[in-house]
């Protein structure tokens, strides 16, 4: 079959841009195809219509813009003498915020399934989503640290209350997730506190993560009457306190084997690596963050946990000469830094200024410890 060019009549007026080769030598190999030079007489009627039905698969064409009305979204239509009634205009808001309160809501009473088990049955993928729900809380991340945050999981449980019952917050923190509760003192009785009072609804907290230093007389226990069903998360004192106790050996852990970690302290005495322990500061910090600048002390020791540091060095300073000035400073890569490494030693204990400078190649980890607090 001989394709001619009156014969690719286009059935619309837009333009192609080229030809598409690879669907043209699929046209080429149908079979039953009469090529030109081949010795078939004509092509066969399947193979004639297999080709008139993709013959325009070879054409490249611009891709087709749809119309757009330029005053639908980027300006704005001025309002008519006509107002919206209230109704109507307050219709689309109320929906938004009837499903974020909706979605809320499934949320926290999946929260509140989890934590009804005991805080060793729980899965991790469990104790991540508590973690992530606990973060909302104002009264929490105002209250506790990361580690603390992160792990507070571990000991939170759940208690159920029915209406009218007094809950004495003495010996912990209480955040309500579903009911609400008044403030309530002995003072009171059940039938003088007024519901429309002070109320303490979803998200609201009392009670304390640590014990008061000291009671004094006058001093009465809080406590809080329920006004309806509750759904109550609590954190004791004694958990919380093995908690920070946890986290503090943990992090005393991670301190002493990331000195004991670097080679030049792996003959160090327990007892000297114990004193640099207690005086390192963790920190993170973001990539091309310059630590150590050429020719200065080092601000700081740095022991390398995570991340990588280039050294860098200004060659102009190894071949200008005393006459030269204003030379424009370059850079090159003499070496790099890494995990269980550490620099500054030598620098703050000789007050010597750094022959290189130091800057972060990546996100890095570092354990830090102070010139005073090492000189003290």
């Amino acid at each position: 079959m001989q394709l001619h060019p009156s014969g690719l009549l286009r059935t619309d007026d837009q333009k192609f841009l080229g030809i598409d080769y690879t669907n043209l030598k699929a046209l080429c190999r149908i079979h039953g195809l009469r090529l030109r030079d081949s010795n078939r007489y004509q092509s066969t009627e399947e193979a004639h219509n297999d080709f008139m039905n993709s013959y325009q698969n070879i054409f490249l064409r611009p891709k087709k813009m749809v119309a757009r009305n330029p005053f639908q979204a980027d300006s704005k239509v001025a309002p008519g003498p006509e107002k919206l009634k209230a109704s109507e205009s307050q219709e689309p808001v109320n929906r938004s915020q009837g499903h974020g309160r909706q979605t809320q809501e499934t949320l926290i009473n999946q929260m509140i399934k989890t934590l009804k088990k005991f805080p060793i049955e729980r899965s991790q993928l469990e104790h991540h989503s508590i973690h992530k729900m606990l973060k909302v809380f104002p009264c929490l991340t105002a209250q506790l640290s990361r580690h603390e945050l992160q792990q507070i999981s571990t000991i939170a449980i759940i208690e159920t209350w029915d209406r009218a019952q007094i809950i004495f917050g003495h010996n912990g923190f209480y955040l309500i997730l579903k009911g609400s509760v008044t403030p309530y003192t002995q003072e009171t009785s059940k039938e003088a506190v007024d519901p429309k009072g002070s109320v303490i609804g979803v998200g609201g907290s009392f009670g304390s993560f640590e014990p008061p230093a000291g009671t004094e007389t006058g001093i009465t226990i809080q406590c809080t009457l329920t006004q309806e069903p509750c759904e109550i998360l609590k954190i004791s004192h004694s958990g919380y306190s093995k908690l920070k106790k946890e986290i503090l050996a943990q992090n005393y852990a991670l301190k002493e084997s990331l000195i004991q970690g670097c080679h030049f302290y792996l003959q160090w005495p327990k007892l000297s690596i114990d004193r640099l322990a207690n005086l390192i500061q963790m920190k993170n910090l973001p990539a091309n963050h310059v630590l150590v600048k050429e020719g200065k002390v080092c601000p700081f020791v740095a022991y390398i946990r995570e991340g990588e540091c280039y050294i860098l060095q200004d060659i102009n300073s190894l071949m200008r000469t005393p006459q030269e000035k204003g030379s424009r400073i370059k850079f090159v890569v003499v070496g790099k830094l890494g995990p269980m490494e550490s620099f500054g030693e030598v620098s703050i204990l000789l007050d010597q200024p750094s022959p290189c400078s130091i800057v972060t190649m990546t996100e890095v980890q570092v354990g830090i410890i102070q010139p005073d607090a090492l000189k003290g």
